[in-house]
């Protein structure tokens, strides 16, 4: 597998790469059962990402390089700010409402202070009837440090498992 160290911009080949990596052997895998029907629960991980993670504050999108004119898809950035006015965006490289999507996690244009140099994650809904929808959330990524690697992938398959839980919670809270 090819690496890119911290600070240096990730090409394109191993944004593809990585995504297929994604699909097929991912570094990390949760699966959660929400108990609200699978339309709601896909708009509520794409648009209110920021209720659900830990710091966020407000989320934002730009779809000057969208897919889709104006509108969410493939090529259009998240970009998710958080409490302390850093932020992290992430380009959309799939979009399948309401089964499913991807992004990449752009550390180049991000502001945030995390020892990654990039990650992907795969979001994948399954209607299990009107009122259930299983989620399956699989993400790949690089620690910038090889030395802190072991830190980096507890630290954020443990992030990733409790905002998560906590996305659950508020769905099913919220789901009417």
């Amino acid at each position: 597998m090819l690496a890119a160290s911290a600070g240096a911009a990730v090409d394109e080949t191993l944004i593809q790469q990585e995504y297929l990596r994604l699909q097929s052997e991912p570094d990390h895998t949760v699966t959660f059962e929400i108990s609200a029907e699978q339309e709601f629960v896909f708009d509520f991980l794409t648009q209110r990402v920021h209720d659900y993670t830990t710091r966020a504050d407000s989320v934002s999108f730009d779809h000057a390089n969208s897919a889709i004119e104006n509108n969410l898809g493939p090529g259009s950035l998240r970009i998710t700010t958080m409490e302390n006015s850093e932020q992290l965006v992430q380009r959309f490289l799939f979009y399948d409402p309401p089964n499913g999507y991807a992004y990449f996690t752009d550390m180049e244009k991000s502001t945030v202070d995390v020892p990654l140099s990039y990650s992907l994650a795969r979001y994948e809904l399954m209607r299990m009837d009107d009122e259930r929808t299983r989620l399956r959330v699989s993400v790949v990524y690089q620690s910038s440090s090889r030395l802190l690697s072991f830190f980096v992938r507890r630290a954020f398959n443990s992030a990733l498992e409790n905002d998560f839980a906590s996305a659950v919670e508020l769905i099913e809270a919220e789901y009417p």
